[in-house]
């Protein structure tokens, strides 16, 4: 791995301007708790708590690319109705043009909704779906404004990429104009599409997974065979074809008729929505940016592999994947960042929606206690940043003769929990300056305190930027100090 050459390709990303062209949806994710049975039904009663949105389809794209870097345009479809105001928005605060949304007053903004709800000492989990109903291909006038938005934005990009989520913008007629624009201004276009990976001939890139790779082709991709079956056959209509293979990583079939497999590193999944969004993007702005196509599988890898470790649709950012590139091939401590790297990523999660919760101490010769307690304030939020003091920090705290465990391997055990998200590791007696940096959205603390005895410096300041103090239940009986007086013969 050529890692100065990645960085460079990945500061280059910043001066490539994308147009996003195809199918938008509003994802839609509201929390609640399901608190009783109506009086007049028998239906349950959903208390909602909160809702968050998300640019979804090829909304994700654009979004993820931007994210990356790029300086990006979208084009699309919206209704004239309240979520296409949501939906602006939230494209506007991830920093996408919107200039190029086209109105259509007779159809809804395309909106897909999921539901999660707990109840008392219950996690919570989805109970309901919502969508829209399936908006039909453009037409007419609407098609004609899309195609003028097209062509208007063809001269100030370097790239095109089109989103094909459900088949409802991108109709022969546009598609000939990308074509048409990308011939006249040199462009590279780069398309992704869920049911017609084979549709778009002619576009420099398409980016379909395996799925949707064997039901263009029409095989079904088992081994080998069958994914060079799938990938010769779009390579007669693209110029060259990424096809993603999930853990297996990616296949790059090259306009030369090479074929080669781009392993992903290693990484603890959680939730792989989106992740298709993240390589097209990143494919996009490295071929852009002066790549390979293998650089362009590469960046898409790392950028995925990042995605994937977090929970629902997330966006991932040009120094994210930078920090992965420097890290090397890691996992085990991948999770331990800077306070500069902090500062980045906490401020796209909450872009994002994202509630943070912060906690932090020793955690000398990890047991049960802590488990229990790390997992239980994991659950208040939905990324966990665990600070953790320094051998120094701990001799400072508990005297000379701790901490037993060094700092390093202190991390690589919380890294290893699920629970865990990122860990900082931190040199001061308190953690005051990095909640005063941070300003996580809640902050947990151990049930052997109360509100009236921690230490009110640090809930003032948590409660004057409105974050919430979160008092966890603790397991009696269980702690460092009593372990190591049970071996030395103490207790």
């Amino acid at each position: 791995m050529d890692t100065p050459y990645y960085l460079d390709l990945l500061e280059k990303f910043k001066s490539v301007r994308i147009m996003a062209i195809g199918d938008i949806y509003l994802d839609e994710y509201v929390h609640g708790a399901v608190t009783e049975i109506s009086l007049e039904a028998p239906i349950p009663v959903f208390e909602v708590h909160e809702k968050r949105y998300n640019p979804g389809a090829s909304g994700n794209a654009a979004c993820n690319a931007a994210a990356l870097g790029g300086r990006v345009y979208m084009v699309g479809v919206v209704g004239a109705d309240v979520n296409a105001g949501i939906i602006r928005r939230e494209f506007e605060a991830r920093n996408v043009d919107v200039s190029g949304l086209v109105e259509d007053p007779a159809r809804s903004t395309n909106t897909y909704g999921k539901w999660r709800a707990g109840g008392h000492n219950i996690p919570s989990q989805e109970i309901l779906r919502t969508d829209t109903p399936r908006p039909k291909m453009i037409s007419g006038d609407v098609e004609g404004r899309v195609i003028e938005q097209i062509r208007a934005l063809a001269p100030q990009v370097d790239a095109i990429m089109i989103g094909d989520q459900v088949s409802a913008t991108i109709s022969e007629r546009v598609l000939d104009v990308i074509l048409e624009c990308a011939s006249k201004y040199s462009l590279i276009t780069v398309a992704d599409s869920r049911a017609r990976a084979g549709f778009f001939k002619g576009v420099t890139l398409v980016t379909p997974n395996d799925k949707e790779a064997g039901l263009a082709a029409g095989v079904e991709v088992t081994d080998q065979a069958s994914l060079e079956q799938a990938g010769k056959f779009l390579l007669g209509r693209a110029q060259n074809v990424l096809i993603t293979l999930g853990p297996d990583g990616i296949a790059c079939f090259a306009a030369d008729g090479r074929m080669e497999k781009v392993p992903i590193r290693p990484v603890a999944v959680r939730d792989v929505t989106g992740a298709g969004d993240t390589v097209t993007a990143a494919a996009t702005l490295t071929l852009v940016a002066g790549g390979s196509l293998y650089d362009a599988a590469y960046l898409g890898n790392l950028a995925a592999g990042i995605a994937v470790t977090q929970t629902g649709v997330v966006t991932v950012a040009n120094a994210e994947v930078c920090d992965a590139l420097i890290e090397g091939d890691t996992p085990a401590t991948d999770k331990v960042k800077t306070l500069e790297q902090l500062q980045a990523l906490i401020k796209r999660l909450k872009r994002e929606g994202k509630r943070v919760v912060w906690t932090n101490g020793c955690f000398d010769i990890l047991h049960v206690g802590h488990i229990m307690y790390l997992q239980e304030a994991r659950k208040e939020g939905d990324v966990m940043i665990v600070g953790l003091n320094s051998d120094a920090s701990v001799k400072k705290n508990k005297g000379a003769d701790r901490p037993v465990v060094s700092e390093r391997d202190r991390a690589q055990v919380l890294s290893a929990l699920e629970c865990v998200d990122y860990i900082v590791i931190f040199d001061d007696k308190t953690p005051l300056p990095l909640l005063e940096t941070l300003q996580p959205d809640i902050y947990a603390k151990g049930g052997d305190y109360t509100m009236d005895t921690i230490v009110q410096e640090e809930r003032r300041l948590v409660e004057s930027y409105g974050g919430r103090i979160a008092i966890i239940p603790g397991r009696e009986g269980q702690s460092t100090t009593y372990i190591i007086n049970k071996i030395a013969g103490k207790s």
